[in-house]
Order: C-alpha cells, then structure tokens, then sequence
C-alpha cells in the first residue's frame, strides 16, 4: 500500500531468510489471485532474464517480479537483480544486510524484517549492530526519484520503544575522558587537586564521564551498573 508501484528492498537476517520471505510474498499473491502484481517486465523480458539466470530459486522468484541477493549467489546473478532492480524492472527485492554496505541501491521503500541474527559462535540470537539498521533504512528513498522515502523496521514488541527513540530522538553525546585519562590526571596532580589514588577516583566521580556511565554503562563496557562495580571500574581506569 505504501510503496504500491515504485521498488522496494526487504532486508532480512539470512539466505535462508531471503528464500522464506520471498515464497511468502508469492504465497500472497497467489491468495489474492494477482500473481503480475509486481511484474515490471514484458513475458519477452523475463523470459531473457530467466535464460541468464543459474540459482533455480532466483528463477522461480523472479517471474513474480521478485528478486533474491545474498553472498552465496554466483556473481552473474547477482549483477543479472542488480540491473534489472536498478533499471525499475524488478519491484520487490528480498536481501541479506550485506547489500546495505555493498553497491548504492537505494529504493522508495524499505522493509527491515527483524532486528536479530543469528550468531553460531554463542549458538543464539542476537542484536543486530545499530549501524546495520542505520545503513539499511538509509537505503529509503531515491534522490533522483522521490521527494521522501519509506522505512519501516519490524522488531519484537519489547523493542519498539528503543528503536523509536534511537531514530527520533538526537544521540547523546558520550564521553571520551577514559581515552586521554593520563593527561588530566597528570594535570590534576601537578595542580594540587590530586594527590592519592582514591583522590583520583573520587575526582572521576564528578566528571561527565562518570555521569554516562551511569546513563549508559555498556557504551563503556560496563555490564553491572551498581555502585560497588562502577566503583571498581573507575578503580581500574585510575589503576592504568
């Protein structure tokens, strides 16, 4: 309905994912009994298109008007969906995040289908990077095209309220202090206001790098916020 015409990119966490989503969306159509919705081509073209094509899943997708991107494609596929999408002849495009740092591909709409991947390394899903999501909804929107874009992310209830205020409201500015520490101590020394280890805590204490911690512990990698382990972690950046 928001994108009824012009091309959109549906950004998902896997290959497999893109396979899944797209069958969905031709499930969808087929219920609706309008299997040419998203068809941009003439029966000519995509039977040209599909001769090019190796990946039998692309080919099945594609005469829907659907495409698929992924690493594991062959290179030939891949720049076969990367024209005809750019061209305007494949409206809907199903892809891995890896598209958004790849080539520029920007569409009217963006969909992002969930905000966890998942990693084999804890065997468990987890959060995708926020600059991920950043770069995949700064795909919305054609500067040649279009006056506005669309994005829309989809996430689990609980999350809804941390991506509407990350996208909405400014980024707070965060502290650097614990990366030139040793030059402000030493300044503080040599002026008086330090003059023991528990001073030089105690005086982190006042600082605006103290206060963010606080606010935003894991920014610095601190996973405890209590006062005992903030303690300890302005402890260990004096200890340094």
């Amino acid at each position: 309905e928001k994108s009824p015409n012009q091309p959109v990119i549906v950004f998902v966490s896997s290959r497999r994912q893109t396979r899944l989503t797209a069958l969905a969306l031709i499930n969808f159509l087929m219920l609706e009994n309008n299997t040419a919705r998203f068809v941009r081509m003439t029966v000519d073209e995509v039977q040209s298109t599909l001769a090019g094509i190796e990946d039998p899943h692309l080919k099945h997708c594609v005469q829907f008007g659907i495409g698929i991107h992924h690493a594991g494609l062959p290179e030939s596929d891949k720049a076969i969906i990367e024209e005809i999408f750019r061209s305007g002849r494949l409206q809907i495009l199903v892809a891995t995040s890896t598209l958004a740092w790849g080539v520029n591909f920007p569409a009217h709409m963006v969909v992002v289908k969930g905000t966890e991947f998942y990693d084999a390394k804890t065997k468990s899903y987890v959060d995708m990077p926020i600059t991920d999501v950043l770069q995949m909804i700064g795909r919305a929107g054609r500067p040649q095209f279009d006056n506005e874009g669309i994005a829309q992310v989809l996430c689990h209830e609980p999350k809804k309220g941390f991506y509407r205020k990350f996208l909405y409201d400014p980024f707070p500015v965060e502290s650097a202090l614990h990366k030139q520490l040793t030059e402000h101590i030493n300044a503080e020394i040599v002026s008086g206001t330090i003059a023991t280890r528990q001073d030089a805590v105690d005086y982190l204490t006042w600082t605006y790098l103290f206060r963010r911690l606080v606010k935003n512990p894991s920014y610095y990698g601190l996973e405890d916020p209590s006062p005992k382990a903030l303690t300890v972690y302005l402890s260990h950046l004096v200890k340094k």
